[in-house]
Formats: structure tokens, C-alpha cells, sequence
């Protein structure tokens, strides 16, 4: 009986390695987009200060100026960054379709350190690097020397 065994064509164990490997990659896939969620990163940001202006560059790599929303609520400055993807993978001789859609959205608020203007910001986009700027409001805040003693 062993020797019919040996003889008998190995159906089984190919189907059986073709179904973990289906359960593998399944897997993986799951794990990369779980990973990718949790890695998520924040929108790095730099304020700068002058006697007229306060200036705020936010560094957005591989972003298209439709992707970026900015809102500001009295001293609150919210950008946002919503970003969709649309992956399609067809193969007719292997009777493999895969379409895979995602959305995500990064956003950073930030404090700036003055009351600012109501009007007259700008906002500019280049090189992945956002620059927003604004004229400061009639601040009240007076520079007071320190004295020795």
C-alpha cells in the first residue's frame, strides 16, 4: 500500500501549499495596511516670526495643491492633507483581477503666537513646501528691558 501511495500523482499537497500561500499573502497584505495606518506621520512644520509678518511652511512631499485644505479659526491654523489612491491590477491569462482603494487624511494644527490679521493672508505651494503668511493684527504686547542689580 505504500508503494501506492508513492505512485499516486501529489494533487493534494499542491493544492494544500497553493491554499497557505493564497492565506500568506492575504495575510501580508492585511499587515502592510495595518502598519501603514499606525505609521502615519505628521505634517512637519516650521513658524516664523517677523515685525510685520508671521510665516508658517508646512514640508508636504509628493502632495498636489488640490490635496491641501487650510482653515484658520482665530489663532488656530488647521492644514489638511486628504490623500486618495485607486490601484487597479488585471491579468486575463491568470484570470487575476485586484482593485484596491484607499483614503487618508494628515492634518496639523498649529498655534501661532500672535493674533494675526483677518484679511490679506496668502498662501503659496512649491516644491512641496507650503508657505502661508500673515500680517500681524495690532498687537499690544510691549518689549520690557530687564535691568541688572
Amino acid at each position: 500500500m505504500d508503494d501506492k501511495q508513492k505512485q499516486l500523482p501529489d494533487l493534494f499537497d499542491q493544492r494544500f501549499r497553493d491554499i497557505v500561500k493564497a492565506f500568506d499573502s492575504f495575510f501580508d497584505e492585511s499587515i502592510k495596511h495595518v502598519q501603514d495606518f499606525f505609521q502615519q506621520t505628521t505634517i512637519p512644520v516650521e513658524v516664523f516670526e517677523t515685525e510685520r509678518d508671521v510665516t508658517v511652511e508646512a514640508y508636504l512631499p509628493n502632495v498636489t495643491r488640490e490635496q491641501i485644505r487650510i482653515d484658520r479659526s482665530g489663532n488656530q491654523l488647521r492644514i489638511r492633507v486628504d490623500e486618495r489612491q485607486l490601484r487597479e491590477v488585471k491579468n486575463e491569462d491568470a484570470h487575476y483581477y485586484n482593485r484596491t482603494h484607499s483614503f487618508s487624511q494628515r492634518e496639523r494644527v498649529i498655534t501661532l503666537p500672535f493674533a494675526v490679521a483677518d484679511t490679506a493672508s496668502s498662501a503659496s505651494f512649491k516644491g512641496g513646501v507650503l508657505t502661508i503668511v500673515f500680517p500681524k493684527h495690532n498687537s499690544s504686547i510691549k518689549v520690557i528691558d530687564v535691568d541688572d542689580q
